[in-house]
Parts: C-alpha cells; structure tokens; sequence
C-alpha cells in the first residue's frame, strides 16, 4: 500500500486535507474504526474490510496491532478517504438521530424509509454498493438531514 503524502500543516486551517494526513492520523481512524465504529454500527471484520475497500483480514490485523501500540500506520490515500467519510457518516447521524448511540445501531442496521436507500439499511445500501460514490451519498444525504 502507498503512503499517502504528508505535506506541512498551515495553521490557518482547522481540518486538514487527505493529502496533510499523518501516519498518526491514519492510527487514530484504525482505533476509531475499530473501537467505535465496528461496535456502535454492529460491523464484523468481513463488513468493515469491505466498507474500506476491500483491504485483507491480515493487513487489517497488523495495522490494528500498530494503531493500539500507538505506532504510525500508512495506509493508501483511498482507504484513509474511506475512513474520513465513515467518520463523518457517523458524525452526522449522531448530530440528527436523537438518543444516540442507542439509536444509531438500530437506524445503521434496519431498513431506512429515505428514497436513496430503496428500502435497504444504511448498513446494507453500503455494502451493497461498495463504493466511494455510496459513502460520499450517505455523507450528503445525513450532512444534508441535520442541516
């Protein structure tokens, strides 16, 4: 897997772009993913692979074993897009699903009403699609519910 490139960060602004993501930055999405996600979205091993394009069991397993020791990580600049938009998929319903995160596994795994689902769950539109486009529709569409 390529490094994705790090490039100085300006302090004018707040969030960094992919391209200024540090190895450290990759870590922390690995622990996010990992004790947050995988738990708080009821995801397996298979299902979170997938929703990271697809990366191995065993390279998972490593970069998770670097993430907990606190050592940098690279992982590609897709796979760490990949974890930006989870982040913010997870962000955005928690802000517009009201007792979070009680909720947020029940509205992430049963089929949703909104017409971009087509009657799917969040969970399932996702894995379905397996695509960067899929994330960046979930984004919008729950960046879009909170306003």
């Amino acid at each position: 897997m390529g490094d994705f490139a790090q490039q100085p960060s300006s302090k004018y602004y707040s969030t960094p772009s992919v391209a200024e993501l540090s190895s450290e930055h990759a870590a922390a999405s690995i622990r996010w993913m990992k004790n947050v996600a995988m738990v708080q979205f009821e995801l397996n091993v298979d299902e979170t692979l997938d929703l990271l394009g697809g990366i191995k069991r065993r390279t998972w397993f490593e970069l998770v074993k670097k993430a907990e020791a606190h050592q940098g990580v690279s992982i590609s600049r897709d796979v760490m897009e990949r974890f930006s938009l989870l982040i913010g998929i997870y962000k955005a319903m928690k802000l517009s699903i009201p007792d979070a995160p009680s909720a947020l596994a029940h509205f992430f795994n049963k089929p949703a009403s909104a017409n971009i689902f087509r009657g799917l769950s969040v969970k399932s539109y996702l894995l379905e699609h397996g695509s960067m486009a899929a994330l960046y529709n979930v984004r919008r569409y729950f960046d879009a519910k909170r306003g």
